[in-house]
């Protein structure tokens, strides 16, 4: 007793100091950009004792975003309980005969928002089971929801993506269809496109062409009505032997999915089904066939908000209109037995905006403080705060969370539900600090300038402090692991490191590189850790690549005097060709600025190779974007990338004035088009690669870039001395992996100071097999001090090949074919 007595005087006493630390971190980091310069609503609650440890603009109105789908959660759970069910019911006009047949198959659903195609098949063999052999005709009743598919505030919402599909109360899949794509045998041909599921009630048209082995992709597909049936329309180009692609797009017709969906697994079981599926209500003395019961309300929840699904919660909106308020359920039935909820947890009406269960859109309306009344009240709710908080992401774990806060305190320790929109970020949940106090906190953040990334950063830094509160100072640690300026061989060594993880493309790397991401300061280090990101995982996205590369060129002039030093490829630039292909206005914006590198006196002869053939790839797939981008360029950048595109048409024995940027050019009027033709002019002349600058041109050029004006480096000196003038650069005979690179990194590592060196043999002793000299970052060693580190991250060993990049998996369970690419409202 006297133990624990002292051990609480001492919490009580040193509560204040790590209350106030915590309070100066909060104020410092919401002072100064980004988050200075927007809009944000703020507060943390101890749970522990009920006090405000901090409140900035707490009650400040901001659009919450996907945070909304915390009051959606609270609601379905309090009001119709984690265990409930929906329920779908399949009757007939008579009782089945002795044949097995029926005449009329009813379906009547009540809105289960986890039905997909397994489950389909599963509840057609079981019909199979109990005697079906023979159905007339299927009619679907969906009359437990009104008509209206898509909830308010979505009408601003143009986008047919699976994160936009409508509700209805007999939903499969989450209204969403996969399509599955892969190349033709040879270029030229058609792409091999398949639905699945690939019922009646789709019309296909699949214009996607098979291009060359080593040209990039471009994929479009869309859905649009075709009165009860869906077009799926595909346009774009896929690389001969590319790896196949699946991609998702919402349905138009719910019920009729469902329906001819069924109809096709009724017929795959072996029941023979007529060719009738109409919408109609079923009649009250229509005799119950089976009735099919949909997971627990619990495990509906977890799903939507691990995934921040949007259809779901406005599944539930309308589940609970219809349950409480009576059928058919409505938005507005649902939103007001939410709002009657929100009033008895202490946020009245009319103190903020409800529209919708998702967040989607700008819609809703809260403060941080609201976001706080109803965390904490749910938390005191013992019989559904577990199923509550088990619902939410956990930082660096799972759900929309997973890739964030890697490498923090608050790794595994915080759960949260995320929210985001442009110009919109919030993130309110839960956490445990280091030194054991629990906390509700919540940050809403609005209508900042300039990009996202930094702002979303910003954020996981508080909840990263918050974490960290009354844990042991490890400042010291990490500054001697990461000194704020890096020697030459030091940075040379990272460079190394990371180069080799771009090559290798492992998903392994991910964890590790997420957490270099936010702990290297070196902009050259950054930019090269983000390559290898995107290049380990292409299917999340450039946006941390495009981040970390600014659009002057001196950075990357710097990064390839490096590179040449050691022989590494081209850093950055085929993951912004990727983007570009795609029409990303921000990566062409970037490939323009390094246009100029590759012609005229410089003449970067690799940087010109790599981009002339993607800038072709850009010309045929996305000439408008293109166009675009040469327009707002400067004169010199605009004239260079035409020229590259040009060529690259040219090599590839394609006429560039048949390209989709020339039809762009020749269709250009106005003011515009007398520099539309002059661009014209320089497709149509065909014009070709230069030859490679005369030795003592490439060899002055490599001096001048490698020399003082490079960050961090420093004169050669005999073990690395540059090239004689006149001497041709190295280049890599063969692709650059880990294995090749290994050399240069023990060099490297040779001149690493005794403390550094003592480090890199404590991670190289842990993993004999890593190849690479390893240059720790803070986060990941100061884990590794506490012994909650993973392995270092692999790359290939000597003899093994990399594994190819994975396709994405879905973001739930595989049936229900749920999209993983992050959302809006996410």
């Amino acid at each position: 007793m006297a133990v624990c007595a002292l051990c609480a005087a001492h919490t009580a006493s040193a509560a204040p100091a790590d209350r106030q630390a915590l309070r100066s971190a909060f104020d410092a980091l919401l002072s100064q950009p980004p988050l200075s310069g927007a809009r944000a609503s703020v507060e943390v609650v101890s749970l522990d004792d009920g006090a405000v440890v901090y409140s900035r603009r707490a009650d400040e109105q901001l659009n919450p975003a996907s945070n909304t789908k915390l009051v959606t959660a609270a609601a379905a759970l309090l009001r119709l309980g984690p265990d409930f069910r929906f329920t779908t019911d399949f009757l007939s006009d008579r009782a089945l005969d002795r044949r097995g047949h029926l005449q009329t198959l009813y379906v009547k659903g009540r809105g289960d928002p986890t039905l997909n195609t397994e489950r389909l098949y599963g509840l057609a063999a079981d019909l199979w089971h109990r005697g079906v052999r023979q159905v007339g005709e299927i009619v679907l009743d969906d009359t437990y929801f009104d008509a209206e598919k898509w909830g308010p505030g979505w009408e601003q919402e143009t986008s047919d993506k699976a994160y936009a599909a409508p509700v209805g109360a007999l939903s499969l899949n989450h209204n969403a269809v996969a399509i599955y794509l892969s190349p033709g045998d040879r270029p030229g041909q058609r792409a091999r496109v398949e639905l699945e599921p690939d019922a009646d009630c789709f019309v296909l048209q699949n214009n996607v062409t098979t291009v060359r082995e080593d040209a990039r992709r471009k994929l479009r597909p869309h859905t649009y009505a075709e009165g009860e049936r869906t077009r799926v329309a595909i346009d774009g180009r896929l690389p001969a032997k590319a790896e196949p692609v699946v991609l998702y797009r919402r349905v138009t017709h719910p019920a009729m999915y469902f329906g001819h969906t069924l109809r096709l697994a009724l017929k795959q079981r072996g029941i023979r089904v007529g060719m009738r599926v109409k919408l109609g209500a079923a009649p009250a003395s229509a005799t119950l066939i089976a009735s099919y019961d949909s997971d627990e309300l619990s495990d509906v929840v977890r799903d939507m908000n691990k995934a921040s699904s949007n259809f779901i919660a406005e599944m539930l909106v309308k589940a609970l209109g219809a349950e409480l308020k009576g059928p058919p359920g409505t938005w507005p039935k649902g939103i007001e037995v939410t709002q009657e909820l929100l009033a008895e947890l202490g946020v009245p009406r009319g103190s903020y905006q409800l529209r919708n269960g998702s967040g989607l859109n700008d819609t809703n309306r809260f403060s941080a403080h609201q976001m706080i009344t109803l965390l904490t009240a749910v938390w005191k709710q013992f019989p559904v705060a577990a199923e509550f908080v088990s619902s939410l992401g956990i930082a660096a774990r799972d759900g929309t969370m997973r890739l964030r806060m890697e490498g923090t305190d608050a790794a595994g320790r915080l759960r949260a539900k995320t929210g985001t929109l442009d110009k919109v970020t919030a993130l309110s949940g839960f956490v445990q600090s280091l030194g054991g106090e629990r906390f509700a906190f919540s940050v809403l953040v609005n209508d900042w300038s300039g990009r996202s990334a930094p702002v979303v950063s910003s954020v996981d830094r508080l909840g990263g402090i918050l974490a960290s509160s009354g844990g042991p100072d490890k400042e010291a640690l990490a500054a001697a692991l990461a000194p704020a300026e890096l020697s030459p061989a030091e940075l040379r060594a990272r460079v190394v490191t990371y180069a080799a993880m771009a090559q290798a493309r492992d998903k392994k790397n991910l964890a590790f590189l997420r957490s270099a991401l936010r702990s290297e300061r070196d902009p050259m280090v950054r930019v090269v850790v983000a390559d290898a990101l995107v290049r380990s995982d292409p299917e999340q996205g450039g946006g941390a690549l495009l981040e970390a590369m600014p659009t002057s060129t001196d950075l990357f002039v710097k990064l390839r005097a490096v590179g040449r030093e050691l022989s590494l490829p081209v850093p950055a630039v085929s993951p912004l060709l990727d983007m570009a292909v795609d029409g990303n206005a921000e990566a062409l914006a970037r490939l323009l600025a390094l246009a100029p590198l590759a012609r005229g006196a410089q003449h970067d002869v690799q940087l010109e190779t790599l981009l002339s053939k993607g800038l072709a790839d850009v010309a045929d797939a996305s000439g408008e974007e293109l166009f675009a981008a040469l327009r707002a360029a400067p004169a010199v950048q605009a004239q260079a990338a035409v020229e590259l595109a040009a060529i690259g048409l040219t090599a590839a024995e394609s006429d560039p004035a048949r390209s989709a940027l020339a039809r762009v050019l020749k269709e250009t009027r106005g003011a515009e088009a007398s520099q539309a033709q002059a661009w014209l002019a320089i497709l149509d002349r065909r014009v070709e690669a230069a030859p490679a600058p005369a030795p003592s041109q490439e060899g002055a050029h490599a001096g001048a870039a490698a020399g003082p004006a490079s960050s961090g480096a420093a004169p050669a000196g005999p073990a690395e001395a540059a090239p004689p003038p006149g001497a041709a650069l190295p280049r890599p005979a063969a692709p650059i992996t880990a294995t090749t690179l290994a050399p240069v990194a023990s060099a490297a590592a040779a001149a690493l100071s005794p403390a550094q060196a003592a480090v890199n043999a404590s991670f190289g002793a842990a993993e004999p097999d890593w190849p690479v000299t390893v240059i720790p970052n803070p986060a990941w060693a100061r884990s590794r001090a506490n012994g909650s580190a993973s392995s270092p991250p692999t790359a290939p060993a000597a003899g093994r090949a990399a594994p190819p990049a994975q396709q994405p998996a879905c973001t739930a369970e595989s049936s229900r074919c749920t999209p993983r690419a992050a959302r809006p409202g996410g």
